[in-house]
């Protein structure tokens, strides 16, 4: 999802307002410090010691382009199907009540 800092915080301090301060969130978050290049040196290798940035316009290309990638969200779905099972199953092993007879 792509939206900008501003809409972000807005929409943070609704969730604060809704769940508390203290709850619990995973989260990812790529700004336009994120969109970068290493130049390749004399030698053919990435030359690490300076980060080349895009333009504004170009890092929002970037963005929206990864803010609208379906896959990535599947996956974190996927992810979070996958824990919520091995926690119940595991809470479920943890409740079984003993059978003494």
């Amino acid at each position: 999802m792509y939206r900008s800092l501003a809409t972000l915080r807005h929409q943070i301090d609704k969730l604060i307002e809704q769940q508390g301060e203290d709850a619990s969130v995973a989260a990812f978050i790529f700004t336009k410090n994120d969109v970068f290049y290493y130049d390749v040196d004399e030698d053919g290798c990435l030359d690490l010691n300076e980060e080349k940035y895009l333009s504004d316009n170009d890092s929002d290309d970037v963005l929206i382009e990864i803010g609208c990638n379906d896959y990535i969200y599947s996956q974190v779905n996927e992810m979070i199907e996958d824990e919520v099972k091995r926690i119940r199953r595991r809470n479920v092993t943890v409740q079984e009540p003993s059978t003494n007879g």
